[in-house]
């Protein structure tokens, strides 16, 4: 596994040379200037058993320690994450941190390995190693597949660095492709409306959140921007509203994972748990197959991990990886409709009930903007959870899962009125 040499040597050159670099609510740096600056930094790291912390605030500082640890001879491992969480001492040249112990890879690993360390929606801290060697392929990959990103002027993010989908989607990109960068906090779409108008651009947000940030760009030209829905929930009616202020933009859907990289894309905003088709290059499979179509999702890459230090990632052969989402094949044979997770199906009478179904059965209903659907397996049977979002009753939600092909009785509804208050901050509906 993995190379010794720098997983940025071959776009240091390119970068050195670019017009391009960081955007940031403080200006425009460009990347010849950072790149010097990381370099300086590189050459003089000292020891470190653990390996580095980047941190992941977007600054100009976490760039300049990506970078530095992308330039570093030979590679060292990192994490990119919280240094008050996962660091340790004080700052190497104020932009990188001693790794902790509880950083270090699986036993057995000693080649130079990277982690994101978002927690996600659980709360609860954790790591996922990849492989840094991939990372340039991955970049390769996401241009050959999608136009949008071989085109792109601007990748930009509005979420911390670490988020998974931000890091591969839009920072690994900007800086592979030597393009412009720009990751944002939610109250700065002003900005992000300005450098993305007129410009060939992709963006990652919550859908939730660029909802929000249409009011910001209302007016613009965004016939070039191409907006990527950060945690799911684009639904029609959020895709509309989004729009109008992101005018002419498009949307490009993706089923991914912080464990398995990208799976498939869509370029329709549906609500019937479509997610398109495999991202070309990248193998994507249904194993275990039941009599219902329905099965694993599966996939290798060079944009998948290889351990979490929870020990949760799905490993086969070959690299092979997944996260339990279970899928079956759309009527042409060359898409995928998402059915859940494995960890999520609901037993009712010894019968299989997808969370996917029940959420859209409930988003169907007038007046619904999103749902999310839970299960609880404290108690002696599976206890179904249901959240609303948007303008509608406990009665209408429970007569929607009654109304199912195999009718569900949910345990607890909840109603969340206020969309803006309804998400995390990766866009993920609060149950």
């Amino acid at each position: 596994m993995g190379e010794s040499r720098p997983w940025l040597s071959e776009a240091a050159d390119r970068l050195a040379r670019a017009r391009t670099g960081l955007v940031t609510e403080h200006g425009r740096y460009g990347w010849p200037e950072l790149l010097g600056r990381a370099r300086a930094v590189a050459a003089s790291l000292p020891p470190a058993p653990h390996g580095w912390v980047v941190p992941a605030d977007g600054s100009v500082r976490s760039v300049i320690g990506l970078l530095a640890v992308g330039l570093a001879e030979p590679a060292p491992r990192w994490v990119l994450g919280d240094p008050g969480r996962w660091g340790t001492g004080e700052p190497v040249g104020e932009v990188l941190w001693r790794a902790g112990a509880e950083c270090a890879p699986p036993p057995g690993v000693t080649a130079a390995t990277y982690a994101t360390a978002s927690s996600g929606s659980t709360g609860e801290p954790r790591l996922l190693f990849g492989d840094p060697a991939g990372l340039p392929q991955a970049a390769r990959l996401y241009a050959a597949g999608m136009p949008e990103y071989a085109d792109a002027e601007v990748f930009a993010a509005c979420s911390a660095m670490d988020f998974a989908a931000a890091f591969y989607m839009t920072v690994v990109p900007a800086l592979l492709l030597a393009r412009d960068l720009l990751v944002f906090a939610p109250h700065r779409w002003d900005l992000a409306a300005r450098e993305l108008a007129g410009r060939a651009a992709v963006c990652l947000a919550a859908p939730v959140l660029a909802a929000l940030g249409a009011r910001a760009a209302a007016g613009g030209d965004f016939a070039r921007t191409t907006l990527v829905p950060a945690g799911g929930g684009l639904t029609v009616a959020r895709a509309e509203r989004i729009a109008a202020g992101f005018t002419g933009c498009s949307f490009l859907t993706m089923l991914g994972s912080t464990e398995t990289g990208l799976l498939t894309v869509g370029r329709e905003v549906r609500e019937d748990g479509h997610v398109g088709s495999p991202l070309p290059g990248k193998p994507v499979w249904l194993a275990d197959t039941g009599r219902d179509g329905v099965g694993t999702l599966w996939t290798r890459g060079p944009d998948t991990r290889f351990a979490a230090s929870d020990g949760r990632l799905l490993r086969g052969a070959g690299g092979a990886v997944s996260t339990g989402d279970l899928a079956h094949l759309d009527p042409s044979g060359t898409g995928y409709v998402l059915d859940g997770r494995g960890d999520d199906l609901i037993k009712v009478d010894g019968v299989s009930v997808y969370p996917n179904a029940v959420a859209a059965a409930v988003r169907a209903l007038p007046g619904v903007l999103d749902a999310a659907v839970a299960v609880d397996r404290t108690g002696p049977a599976d206890r179904v959870l249901v959240t609303a979002v948007g303008e509608t009753t406990e009665e209408a939600v429970r007569a929607a899962c009654g109304a199912l092909a195999q009718p569900v009785v949910p345990y607890r509804v909840t109603v969340a009125a206020a969309e803006a208050v309804a998400y995390n901050e990766r866009g993920k509906v609060l149950r």
